[in-house]
């Protein structure tokens, strides 16, 4: 599995409540603005990522993010560089929706590791995927998964800059012995949604991805962007994340998306 650090910013939106209480926020990602996420072929060997309509229902808004992979040897990410030096002790939450045709296999939730302040090359990926996470089984459709709940595997197990022999992805290991393991480490480059390597073929989605530190919780909503008045109309405007009115949303389907919002 190839390195990736992907060095982007995300815009510090947060709703806080009365009282110095947690935050909390939801962050529209759409093609007018994608608030540093980004679609990656991880291994250099093709797939598709988009932000699409549906399917179905989703679990918030009308869109969601597709990852799909046709041969085995390809992998397609969409990923964020925005937690980059987070501690993974700090973490407080974590969740997020998948659809796929099932069963077995559905978008896999990772992160770039670092494992010790004193590694200086890259340690791999913390992997959880939904067939183990020992609760819910997969199926078709849309389903929701809570990953510190579940096990993780270490793409790294075997090098002495990884986990050295600990969590290997046929014994997965729990949150809280990662934490105990390695209590100082931190996410050293992106948080990534992930469909393939060793896939033979696959066609799934992503949508409202929780993550919550040090109790401050930020929900991407992932949306495609209006194609119809419709989607403008009764506030829909606003799920898109950069119009200012109905009307400049309504200007965006009229001209084919060539009268993007000002900024």
């Amino acid at each position: 599995m190839r390195k990736f650090a992907l060095c982007a910013a995300v815009a510090a939106l947060a709703l806080v409540v009365s009282g110095g209480a947690a935050a909390s926020a939801v962050v529209p990602v759409s093609p007018l603005d994608m608030h540093g996420w980004a679609f990656v072929d991880d291994n250099g060997n093709g797939g598709t990522g988009a932000l699409v309509g549906g399917p179905a229902t989703p679990p918030l808004g009308s869109g969601s993010a597709e990852l799909a992979v046709s041969a085995s040897n390809q992998g397609y990410i969409l990923a964020t560089g925005a937690y980059a030096g987070t501690r993974l002790a700090d973490i407080t939450n974590l969740s997020y929706w998948s659809y796929q045709p099932g069963p077995v296999l559905a978008i896999a939730l990772q992160f770039d590791v670092r494992y010790r302040p004193s590694d200086t090359s890259y340690d791999g990926r913390l992997v959880f995927e939904p067939y183990q996470n020992g609760h819910v089984s997969v199926g078709s459709g849309w389903q929701h998964w809570s990953p510190l709940d579940g096990i993780w595997w270490a793409s790294h197990q075997g090098a002495a800059n990884g986990t050295n022999g600990l969590c290997p992805q046929s014994a997965p290991c729990t949150w809280a012995s990662i934490l105990s393991s390695f209590p100082d480490a931190t996410i050293s480059g992106a948080v990534v949604f992930k469909a393939g390597s060793g896939w033979s073929s696959f066609d799934g989605n992503v949508d409202a991805f929780t993550i919550g530190v040090g109790g401050n919780d930020t929900t991407y909503d992932f949306e495609n962007g209006p194609t119809s008045k419709v989607d403008c109309v009764k506030g829909g405007w606003r799920s898109y994340g950069s119009f200012k009115n109905q009307g400049d949303c309504v200007s965006f389907v009229a001209t084919g998306g060539k009268n993007p919002p000002a900024g």
